[in-house]
């Protein structure tokens, strides 16, 4: 049987392009936020006198926190229905459903109070497959952080699914 793919070509060129940098500060007050929400307690985010003893030589974050560093605040009137900025990547499929399909987080180089770390997404990869429902797209999304000394500090890909 034959298919026609829910892949537009618009959607195909934007494989590869990156979005405009997105950078943000990390602080010492955020990264004791995060902890806390999320129970990490780890004296090595939290106790500068531990943190300083320890091959780090002060605090770091945690490593989750890189998903936080470069976080920006929308107004209203910028997001869209879904609730995701305007600026959100997405690519324009013949599709209507889309669902969270995995996360993979690399981690390079542990972030501090005070660096600037730079995002930069892109699509990676947009393919198709066949599920028990029909077809299936499966866009890949690759988000590359930096520090201010261009140094990587981890590298995130996240699979989102459409039919």
């Amino acid at each position: 049987m034959t298919h026609h793919s829910l892949i537009t070509d618009e959607a195909r060129a934007m494989i590869g392009k990156e979005m405009q940098p997105v950078t943000g500060e990390v602080y010492v007050k955020e990264i004791r936020r995060f902890c806390y929400a999320v129970g990490d307690l780890n004296p090595l985010y939290l106790d500068e006198d531990y943190a300083c003893k320890s091959q780090h030589g002060g605090i770091v974050a945690p490593p989750m926190f890189f998903d936080i560093s470069t976080v920006q605040e929308f107004p209203q009137e910028h997001l869209k229905e879904d609730g995701l900025p305007m600026a959100t990547i997405r690519p324009p499929l013949k599709v209507t459903r889309n669902m969270a399909g995995g996360n993979e987080v690399e981690f390079f180089k542990p972030m501090r109070p005070g660096d600037k770390i730079t995002l930069v997404s892109k699509i990676a990869n947009i393919y198709e497959k066949d599920g028990r429902s029909g077809r299936l797209v499966f866009t890949v999304y690759e988000h590359k952080y930096t520090n201010q000394d261009g140094d990587l500090v981890a590298i995130a890909r996240q699979t989102g699914i459409s039919r």
